[in-house]
């Protein structure tokens, strides 16, 4: 993760965070930032690896920090321009979006376009007519 663990806890939405890696100029590059806290989140990551795919067909990623031992975990939804568009802190995994809820997050950040507000299919797919 390329954002300072401290510049993430402190954020709040509407923030602008440092640019995260950029894949390919034609990517979007959602962002979902985990940052752990205290307690156990294995089961809670590997839910999400396991829908890395849905992920990325919307041009997302989620990336995790250490564990830096904060009583909250915390999960932000950034886009392309490292605007933070949501901020969900919580003690238990079950309370962090899960693999649905992020999968729409990231169809919304990619289907919005600044430019002209066209809403067009995944990247891959290519515009709606």
């Amino acid at each position: 993760m390329t954002v300072a663990t401290s510049d993430a806890r402190s954020a709040r939405v509407g923030d602008l965070l440092p640019d995260g890696p950029r894949r390919t100029a034609r990517r979007l590059d959602a962002r979902a930032l985990l940052l752990p806290g205290r307690g156990d989140l294995v089961a809670y990551s590997r839910s999400l690896e396991a829908h890395r795919e849905d992920f990325d067909a919307w041009d997302g990623v989620v990336e995790a920090a250490e564990p830096d031992g904060q009583a909250e975990h915390r999960l932000l939804i950034v886009d392309r321009y490292g605007q933070v568009y949501a901020v969900h802190d919580a003690r238990d995994a079950s309370d962090l979006p899960d693999a649905a809820a992020l999968t729409e997050w990231f169809k919304f950040l990619a289907t919005a376009c600044p430019e002209c507000g066209v809403i067009d299919d995944p990247v891959r797919v290519g515009p709606t007519p």
